[in-house]
């Protein structure tokens, strides 16, 4: 099984795994995503500019191939990054068990904005697409 996760624009990441979970952060419930990430896949700068900006996580697609099965999911809000770490992971023997065996990933924790959360940044953008346009209209129009 392999799988990758697109940003919102357009960057293609390789994945190790992809675990949800749900987490207390910023005194409320979220649900969160730890994505873990070879390192051989990107740099930890890259990872780290590309999480920092919302813009990039709000909408990501997770796209899995396992045989010749391809799943795709899409994944919104998570533009809450709580963790960017290298982390070591024991690695597990093909019954489950663990092996004395570690290696080191990239691993990285997007939150997901509550219901409320979405609502005010759906209405804050629409407030300012709508100040946008008084100011076209007073000046002139849009140049």
């Amino acid at each position: 099984m392999s799988q990758q996760i697109i940003l919102a624009q357009g960057t293609v990441i390789d994945v190790a795994v992809v675990n949800g979970q749900s987490i207390y952060y910023q005194g409320v419930q979220r649900d969160s995503l730890e994505i873990q990430i070879a390192k051989d896949s990107i740099s930890f700068d890259e990872l780290d500019k590309l999480t920092a900006d919302m813009a990039n996580t709000d909408r990501l697609t997770l796209i899995t191939l396992e045989g010749d099965q391809k799943s795709q999911s899409v994944l919104e809000h998570y533009i809450i990054r709580t963790k960017l770490e290298l982390k070591p992971i024991t690695i597990l023997s093909s019954n489950g068990e663990s092996t004395d065996e570690t290696i080191e990933r990239y691993s990285v924790t997007l939150a997901q904005l509550t219901y409320q959360e979405q609502q005010v940044k759906q209405m804050a953008d629409e407030i300012a697409d709508a100040q946008k346009a008084i100011a076209a209209l007073a000046f002139g129009g849009v140049k």
